[in-house]
């Protein structure tokens, strides 16, 4: 991909994502104003969460986006 997915929280969905985590849905917390992506391993049937501030969240949901 480009260098504008050069940000952390690609990078975190990446290793996640290499590890056999999907996306199965993402959200703006109206509590605490944090993008929220859940993450599920079909394969394990393990869970894991990506939290972060709203701005970062938009580049995250472009790049999932783009995924599908």
């Amino acid at each position: 991909m480009s260098s504008e997915f050069d940000y952390p929280v690609i990078e975190k969905f990446r290793g996640l994502y290499d590890n056999g985590f999907r996306c199965i849905k993402y959200e703006v917390d109206e509590t605490d104003d944090l993008f929220t992506v859940y993450l599920k391993n079909f394969e394990n049937e393990n869970t894991d969460t990506i939290k972060c501030n709203p701005e970062d969240g938009m580049i995250l949901k472009n790049y999932i986006d783009r995924m599908s």
